[in-house]
């Protein structure tokens, strides 16, 4: 399982460089550090609002053996935005941003809810990692 993660690790790190190589060809490298900057700084934002607080409530459900409710849920996958958008790269940044709009959030949090309700039906306490 280890190697599995390290090569996913490589593989996203790999995919993340070429697609900032290609998006710097696309519009100069000074422009491409400056979208890196500003989606640093939305994912700041956006997590400040939204970070540790919902993460909680989800492991606090999780330990309760109870499914989250719709605004808890909707805090994690907002918190996991902001994750995505303060990690330099393309998909990264994309992922994010989708998560973002509205319009586009909604398969997110049914992913994110099927997840939660999973791991309360086979009792697990720990929505990511053990802490």
């Amino acid at each position: 399982m280890q190697v599995t993660v390290l090569l996913s690790f490589a593989a996203a790190t790999l995919v993340e460089l070429l697609g900032l190589q290609w998006v710097s060809g696309q519009i100069s490298i000074l422009n491409t550090i400056s979208l890196i900057m500003l989606t640093f700084l939305v994912g700041v934002v956006v997590g400040r609002s939204w970070g540790k607080e919902y993460f909680e409530k989800m492991q606090w459900s999780l330990k309760s053996r109870t499914p989250p409710e719709g605004g808890v849920v909707n805090g994690a996958v907002m918190a996991i935005a902001s994750l995505l958008l303060m990690t330099p790269g393309i998909v990264t940044d994309s992922i994010g941003l989708l998560i973002l709009i509205p319009f586009t959030r909604g398969p997110f949090l049914k992913f994110a809810a099927s997840l939660a309700r999973g791991k309360v039906s086979r009792g697990e306490m720990y929505y990511f990692f053990k802490s």
